[in-house]
C-alpha cells in the first residue's frame, strides 16, 4: 500500500503536513491514522453501550451515589457553588469557613474548573460534568492504547500497524484493572498513562528526547486529574534519560532539565491553584500489589466469577492487576517465540517499569498469603509514603507487557497467523472480563444497590455538620457521605467532608466533639448517628435547639421542619463542683484511681460555672522519656493557648474564661499532636492513644 492508494481526501489533508519529529505523511503514518480512527470507533461503541445512562449527570448512577462517588460529586458541585478564591481550587463550601482544595476530595480539578468557568455560568446552577468525563475516558482509552502500541512496535509496517493498534485498542476496553475502576471518577483516566507510555517508548525507540510541548500538556492534565496519574506518567517519561547513546554529561543534563521543567511546570501550577500538594499518609505497604495478582485469575468469567481479589494485607485490592486470560495468552506466546531476546533496545524503559513494579510490591512482598520478602517499613514509607496506594504503580507495567507482546507478535508472525491469534486472545479476554463488564454496566445504569435510607433534610438548609462515629462503619459512612451530597445539592455549605488528606487542623475526633458540644448556628442542621446520638445533650447545642429522630439518625437545628419523633433532651450539663468523671465530654477514659486519660488527638471538658478562670491539674505524656508534650488549649471561642507540658510531671494550667459566655457554659478543648500508646512507655493506662493524664479541675479564686 502506497500513499497513492489512499483516498484523495487523506492526501489533500495530510500529505504536506509535517508531524511530530518532522516526519511527513508516509504510508506507515496513514496506517497509524487509520488505526486511530478504528480505535475511536471502538471507544464510541463502548461508550454508547455502557456509559449512556450516566452521560447526562442526573441518572440513577448519580442519584444513588455512595462512598467515594458521593464524596467526589459533593466536591465537584460545591466548588461550582461558591465564588472564586485564591488558591483557585479551594472551595469555602467545604470545611466552611476555612475551605478545602477539591483535589483532596478527588473531585477532578480539571473537569471541575471547566464546569465552574464555562458551564455553571451558562446553566445558572452547578452542573455535573462527570458523566461527560466518564464518556471521554472510555473514548480515549482505546485511542491512547493504539498510540502506545504503535510506539512499542516501531518496526511494524503496512497492515501490521493497523492490526497491532486495533488489537491493543480492543484489549484496553477489556482491561480488568480499568474496568474495576469505572466507578472512580479520576482513576479511570488511564489514557494519561497510555499516552505517557507511548511518548516514552517512541523516544526510546527513536533515540530522541521526549518533546517538551506534549509532555507539559500531558503532565499538567494528569496532575489536575489525579496525582497518582501524574507520578506514574512522570516516571515513564524519565525512561529516555537512561539511554546509553546519550553522549556527554552536558547532553544528559540538557535532557534531564527538559523533563524537570515539564514536571516542575505541572507541579507548580497545581501548587499555585490548590495551595497544597497533599503529603504522605499512612497506608504505604498496606495498599500494595500481591506478587500473584497479574497472573492468578480473579473475578474471572472463565475460571470463576466468585474468585476474589488476592489480598494478603486487607488493602491489596488497590493492587488488583490481573492481566486477563487473553492478555496472559499473548504474553505467553510472545515469550515462547523469543520476545525476551529482543529487549536489549528497551533497557531504559524496562528499568523504569522494573522500578514501578518494585514500588507496587513493597515493602512486604506477598505471593498469595506467603510472605516472600519482609522488608522493613522504614525508610520506604518515608520516601514513598505519598504514594500510599502503591499497588496502582503496576498499571503502566501491565499495559507495557501486553501491548509490547502484541507488538512483537504482530511483527514476528505473518498477518495470517497473528490476526487469528489476536482475535482468539480478544475473545478469551472478553469472556474472562464478563463479570467486570456486567458489573460496570450495571453500576453506571442503576447506581449502588442496597443503600440505606437517608434522613430527610429540612428546607432552608445553609450549613450542614455531621457527628460521625470514629471510625465510621460501612452503613454509617454511607449515610454520612450521601447526606453531605444531599446537603450540597440543596445549596448548603459543609463544615466537614471525608477527604484523601484531611487538613492538619481537622480529624474525626475534632468534628465529633464540635458537633456534640458547640451551639447551633442560624440555618445549620446537624446529623447525629450512633453512638453520638446516644450521648447527645441538647443543652450544649443552645436554647433554640430542636432535635428529631428518623430511624437511628437524629437531626438537630434551630428550626426543624421535618417529620420525626422528638428525642429526650439528654442529661443536664454538670457543674464544676461535680466529680471529675462528670466533667469529661469527649476523648477521655476514666482510670480506677480517679484520674482520666486523654484518648486520641482531642479531649474536651464541658460544664457550667461562673468562675472567671479554670485550673487543670494534669501531667503530660511525652513520646519518649523526658520529651515534653506539646498541647493546644482553648476555652469556648477564645484564642488557642499553646503550651508545653513536662513529661510525666504534674503541673497546674490556668485558663481564663473569655466573655461573654452563653448560660455560664464552659468548654475546654485540648488538642494533642501525635498521641502515643502508653504501653510504649510501660505505663498502665486504659487507653491506646494518650497525651495527658488529668487529675482535677477547679475554679481559680478571684
Amino acid at each position: 500500500m502506497t500513499g497513492a492508494g489512499w483516498p484523495r481526501m487523506f492526501r489533500f489533508l495530510y500529505l504536506n503536513h509535517r508531524l511530530i519529529y518532522g516526519e511527513g505523511m508516509t504510508p506507515k503514518r496513514m496506517w497509524r491514522l487509520a488505526s486511530y480512527g478504528i480505535a475511536l470507533v471502538l471507544g464510541g461503541l463502548a461508550c454508547w453501550q455502557g456509559v449512556t445512562p450516566a452521560l447526562s449527570g442526573d441518572g440513577r448512577f448519580w442519584m444513588r451515589a455512595g462512598g467515594d462517588l458521593a464524596q467526589n460529586l459533593a466536591g465537584h458541585l460545591a466548588f461550582q457553588q461558591g465564588g472564586w478564591t485564591w488558591p483557585a481550587l479551594v472551595s469555602t463550601q467545604l470545611f466552611w469557613p476555612e475551605g478545602l482544595n477539591i483535589a483532596l476530595t478527588d473531585s477532578n480539578p480539571l473537569i471541575s474548573l471547566i464546569a465552574k468557568v464555562a458551564v455553571a455560568p451558562l446553566m445558572g446552577e452547578p452542573t455535573n460534568l462527570f458523566g461527560v468525563w466518564i464518556a471521554l475516558c472510555v473514548v480515549l482509552q482505546p485511542v491512547a492504547a493504539a498510540y502506545a502500541a504503535n510506539a512499542l512496535a516501531p518496526k511494524a509496517n503496512g497492515s501490521r500497524v493497523l492490526l497491532i493498534a486495533t488489537a491493543a485498542a480492543a484489549f484496553s476496553l477489556l482491561w480488568p484493572a480499568w474496568l474495576s475502576r469505572l466507578g472512580h471518577i479520576n482513576l479511570i483516566g488511564h489514557f494519561c498513562l497510555l499516552m505517557a507510555l507511548g511518548l516514552s517508548a517512541r523516544a526510546v525507540a527513536n533515540r530522541r528526547p521526549v518533546p517538551v510541548g506534549p509532555t507539559v500538556g500531558l503532565l499538567t492534565a494528569a496532575i489536575l486529574i489525579h496525582p497518582y496519574l501524574f507520578v506514574f506518567s512522570a516516571a515513564l517519561l524519565a525512561a529516555p534519560l537512561l539511554r546509553a547513546d546519550i553522549q556527554g554529561r552536558h547532553a544528559r543534563l540538557k535532557e534531564a532539565s527538559r523533563l524537570l521543567m515539564s514536571v516542575g511546570c505541572a507541579a507548580l501550577l497545581h501548587r499555585l491553584l490548590g495551595g497544597s500538594s497533599g503529603g504522605a499518609d499512612r497506608g504505604f505497604g498496606h495498599y500494595s500489589m500481591n506478587l500473584l495478582s497479574p497472573i492468578f485469575p480473579q473475578r474471572s468469567g472463565i475460571f470463576g466469577a466468585s474468585l476474589p481479589v488476592i489480598d494478603a494485607t486487607g488493602g491489596q485490592y488497590e493492587g488488583f492487576n490481573y492481566l486477563g486470560a487473553g492478555g496472559l495468552l499473548v504474553v505467553a506466546v510472545a515469550l515462547a517465540l523469543g520476545w525476551g531476546r529482543g529487549w536489549r533496545g528497551w533497557y531504559p524503559l524496562l528499568g523504569v517499569l522494573g522500578c514501578l513494579t518494585f514500588l507496587a510490591l513493597t515493602p512486604r512482598i506477598y505471593a498469595g498469603t506467603l510472605l516472600v520478602l519482609p522488608l522493613p517499613a522504614w525508610p520506604w514509607d518515608q520516601v514513598f509514603g505519598i504514594v500510599r496506594a502503591s499497588g496502582r504503580a503496576f498499571w503502566a507495567v501491565a499495559y507495557a507487557l501486553v501491548f509490547g507482546a502484541i507488538g512483537f507478535l504482530g511483527v514476528r508472525l505473518p498477518v495470517v497467523l497473528s490476526a487469528p491469534l489476536f482475535g482468539l486472545a480478544i475473545a478469551i479476554q472478553a469472556m474472562d472480563t464478563t463479570p467486570l463488564l456486567n458489573e460496570a454496566r450495571g453500576i453506571l445504569a442503576e447506581g449502588e444497590a442496597h443503600l440505606p435510607p437517608l434522613p430527610v433534610l429540612p428546607p432552608g438548609l445553609h450549613l450542614f455538620r455531621t457527628a460521625p462515629p470514629c471510625p465510621a462503619p460501612g452503613v454509617a459512612a454511607s449515610i454520612i457521605d450521601r447526606s453531605r451530597l444531599a446537603a450540597v445539592r440543596a445549596g448548603a455549605a459543609l463544615t466537614d467532608i471525608r477527604s484523601a488528606r484531611s487538613p492538619v487542623w481537622f480529624n474525626c475526633e475534632t468534628g465529633l466533639s464540635d458537633a456534640l458540644e458547640t451551639p447551633l448556628q442560624a440555618g445549620e442542621t446537624r446529623l447525629f448517628l450512633p453512638p453520638a446520638s446516644r450521648v447527645l445533650r441538647q443543652e450544649a447545642l443552645g436554647v433554640e435547639a430542636m432535635c428529631r429522630s428518623q430511624g437511628e439518625a437524629v437531626l438537630c437545628a434551630r428550626r426543624l421542619d421535618v417529620q420525626g419523633a422528638q428525642i429526650p433532651s439528654g442529661e443536664a450539663l454538670p457543674t464544676l463542683t461535680d466529680e471529675l468523671a462528670a466533667l469529661l465530654a469527649t476523648g477521655w477514659q476514666a482510670d480506677t484511681d480517679g484520674t482520666a486519660w486523654s484518648e486520641g488527638p482531642r479531649a474536651t471538658l464541658l460544664f457550667r460555672t461562673d468562675a472567671a478562670a479554670i485550673r487543670l491539674h494534669l501531667s503530660g505524656i511525652g513520646r519518649r522519656v523526658g520529651e515534653p508534650r506539646p498541647a493546644v488549649f482553648r476555652v469556648n471561642n477564645g484564642p488557642p493557648v499553646p503550651l508545653t507540658l513536662p513529661d510525666l510531671s504534674e503541673q497546674d494550667v490556668v485558663l481564663n474564661v473569655p466573655q461573654p459566655r452563653d448560660r455560664n457554659i464552659v468548654r475546654i478543648v485540648i488538642d494533642l499532636y501525635r498521641p502515643i500508646d502508653p504501653r510504649a512507655r510501660n505505663l498502665m493506662a486504659p487507653v491506646r492513644r494518650a497525651g495527658v493524664q488529668l487529675r482535677s479541675v477547679s475554679a481559680v479564686s478571684p
